[in-house]
């Protein structure tokens, strides 16, 4: 049995399948994706579906995921009415800047048994994870954690929320000094160009940056807890403004 830990994988099903494959994930294995199954990529609904076909893969919500279960019900109840939903700003900040126009097409085109089992399975809101893999404690969350949310007496079911999957951390920003912290949502390649595509390892390796930026054409990183071990599947996506 391995446990394995991956992130923002954003619609990339084409990748996901194949990092399945590579890593020879199997019945024992377990493994913990760090939020935003959702948008911006081609089958973020189709791949929704296979995880949660998976009772040993497990989602921490991201922002995306938060999106998507804030709007499930709105979305069901337009599709009983064939009406539109109204566009607020925060709608419209999902839809239109973060790529959520195709998880609200490929939603409405479900089944409506379908839709509400996608309901459902959001509603158990997921956004934190201690593990502790031989010995050795990790803390698993979207986005990170900032200075004033950490402390001996501060407990994680006090985060706001919006910290857990929004906060943006610099490479070295692990204010958790009884675990090692690991997050996706900020793309690796944003940090310098000699990390495209790869995870991080900040400050004595006691945070993990593991965004690899899949859907902005680099890569999806995994890694195995159990030796960590670093595992990666080239994109199939374009990387944005760059002819390939």
């Amino acid at each position: 049995m391995s446990t394995y830990v991956i992130s923002d994988l954003h619609g990339c099903k084409q990748e996901f399948d194949a990092m399945l494959d590579l890593i020879q994930f199997n019945e024992y294995d377990e493994m913990w994706v760090v939020g935003d199954v959702c948008d911006r990529g081609k089958y973020s609904i189709p791949l929704l579906q296979e995880i949660m076909a998976h009772d040993n893969i497990h989602l921490i919500f991201g922002n995306h995921d938060v999106w998507l279960a804030r709007y499930c019900q709105e979305l069901i109840d337009a599709k009983k009415d064939n009406n539109s939903i109204d566009m607020t700003d925060d709608l419209m900040c999902w839809l239109h800047y973060n790529g959520g126009y195709s998880t609200m097409d490929q939603f409405m085109d479900l089944d409506f048994p379908e839709c509400y089992d996608i309901k459902l399975y959001l509603e158990d809101k997921l956004l934190y994870k201690y593990l502790k893999i031989n010995g050795r404690k990790f803390l698993l969350v979207h986005a990170g954690l900032t200075e004033e949310y950490t402390g001996s007496k501060m407990r994680m079911s006090q985060v706001p929320e919006q910290i857990l999957v929004w906060a943006h951390i610099g490479i070295d920003d692990n204010p958790v000094q009884d675990a090692t912290l690991i997050v996706g949502h900020s793309p690796t390649f944003l940090y310098g160009p000699e990390y495209e595509g790869k995870i991080i390892h900040g400050k004595d390796d006691t945070i993990l940056h593991i965004d690899c930026g899949c859907v902005f054409g680099r890569a999806l990183g995994c890694i195995r807890l159990d030796d960590m071990k670093e595992f990666y599947i080239p994109s199939t996506y374009p990387i944005p403004g760059r002819r390939r």
